[in-house]
């Protein structure tokens, strides 16, 4: 693996004079990661490459403090530096209103992108290898991506690069071995909680199985064939970009009508990439909505207020608007909140809403029930703060199993609700916990299982 790797791969992704962070956690793939950059520094000292080792305690595994001296040894045995970061990775998850496995990996980028300013480094290594890349790939699949997506992960994507990515686990097992080389396991890895970890525990072994015994390699090759795609239509759309869209401010971008005479894989691309602009946000639009605009984008008059953004389309061009979303935000802290209590067995109105609710033990079949819900009667007589009925406020947040906890902002751009609907929305709540949107989803907080009892939260208009 190593003479692979050391003729093929890291020539083109390690320039002479390059210093390395190399992100490593004590796993197998990134102690083989590091050694293999290390014994390539080693073998081409006319190179001039140095390396850093960083590693990061998220302090969520009771193995952690050790896989920190496990890192810190192998650091002072290659005789390199050994940078340490520490932070609650739970606690920063509930901050941050974000799922576990998204907070830690923005927390994690954040703090390699400010060590390599620090530490003067070029490039920062990750040890993806192939069943990760074959991991991806399904996962976007699953989702509905397109092309961009299902090229998966890339080699190398500006200054971070992933020597590992055609190389399988049991290859990366095979080197550990072969090089004595110490590692530790994250058992929770093998805990089907998330989706991407039931795809590599469930999904990619029963494939591989019943369809294909080189599932991984097959999928690596879809993505390594797709990225070839992309990077030359994206080539493409760079030089279209310049001729057909301006970037007026930081809140608006034009497209001239021109554009639609290009073909949709070129003309969708630049419309994501406008909306991008405008909004910030990186997955750009979604396909619906990408759709919309393909259609009716050319049409003089036309216009929609999509998430984040307005667009028009106008005898001068299509026109991307950015929506403040920060209005949004202070126009609901001055909205007159009706908030009442709700205590088992009892009915409350709120006149201003037209509805009356209560947490019954039965489910009453005399009302029209417009909304209901299950709760856990043992986990709602234990809550600190009374469940409340009012409209949602800012800092609002859902939890859900898989991916951890969700700004309410978020839920309602996801549920496609509009700003307006969204303020005549109540929810129901104990501090700023969600538990449930009447009409639009509930949350994986207090529900109740089959062993457990449960009361009926329910939604009736005021007779």
């Amino acid at each position: 693996m190593y003479a692979r790797l050391s003729s093929e791969v890291l020539p083109r992704l390690v320039l002479p004079n390059s210093r390395i962070l190399v992100a490593i956690s004590g796993g197998p793939d990134s102690i083989a990661m590091g050694h293999i950059i290390w014994r390539y520094m080693n073998d081409n000292l006319d190179q001039n490459i140095s390396l850093i080792i960083s590693h990061i305690n998220h302090k969520a595994r009771e193995e952690a403090e050790e896989e920190v001296e496990l890192v810190r040894d192998i650091a002072h045995q290659w005789g390199v530096q050994f940078v340490l970061h520490e932070f609650n990775a739970k606690q920063n998850a509930e901050i941050v209103k974000k799922g576990f496995q998204e907070a830690s990996r923005d927390w994690r980028y954040k703090c390699w992108r400010e060590d390599m300013r620090f530490y003067e480094c070029d490039l920062l290594a990750t040890a993806h290898h192939l069943g990760d890349q074959a991991e991806t790939v399904l996962y976007r699949l699953i989702r509905g991506s397109g092309t961009t997506g299902l090229a998966g992960i890339y080699p190398r994507k500006g200054n971070i690069i992933r020597p590992l990515l055609s190389v399988s686990k049991a290859e990366i097992i095979a080197y550990c071995k072969e090089q004595d080389l110490t590692f530790a396991i994250d058992k929770s890895n093998f805990e089907p909680i998330y989706d991407r970890n039931r795809i590599r525990i469930e999904l990619l072994p029963e494939l591989e199985k019943k369809y294909n015994d080189k599932i991984e390699q097959a999928l690596g090759r879809t993505a390594d064939i797709l990225r070839w795609d992309e990077e030359y239509i994206n080539n493409q759309v760079e030089k279209l970009w310049v001729r057909y869209c301006t970037y007026e401010s930081d809140t608006k971008v034009v497209i001239s009508l021109e554009a639609w005479e290009q073909p949709e894989a070129i003309l969708s691309r630049l419309l994501r990439r406008a909306a991008t602009r405008v909004t910030g946000e990186t997955r750009g639009l979604e396909y619906k909505f990408i759709i919309l605009i393909l259609n009716q984008g050319n049409q003089t008059g036309w216009s929609q207020d999509l998430p984040g953004i307005r667009v028009e389309a106008t005898k001068n061009g299509f026109f991307f608007f950015r929506r403040e979303l920060e209005q949004e935000e202070s126009y609901l802290s001055n909205y007159p909140v009706d908030e009442q209590h709700l205590n088992l067995g009892e009915w409350v109105e709120i006149p201003s809403s037209g509805l009356r609710i209560g947490i019954q033990r039965s489910y009453v079949t005399e009302k029209k029930i417009l909304w209901s819900a299950e709760i856990d009667e043992a986990e709602f007589s234990k809550l600190k703060q009374p469940l409340v009925f009012r409209n949602r406020k800012p800092g609002d947040r859902m939890y859900f199993k898989k991916i951890g906890h969700k700004a309410i902002k978020k839920v309602f751009q996801d549920e496609r609700i509009s700003t307006r609907e969204r303020e005549k929305i109540p929810v129901i709540a104990t501090e700023g916990l969600v538990i449930w949107i009447p009409g639009v989803c509930r949350s994986d907080s207090m529900v109740p299982t089959d062993s457990t009892s449960k009361v009926f939260c329910l939604v009736t208009k005021i007779e």
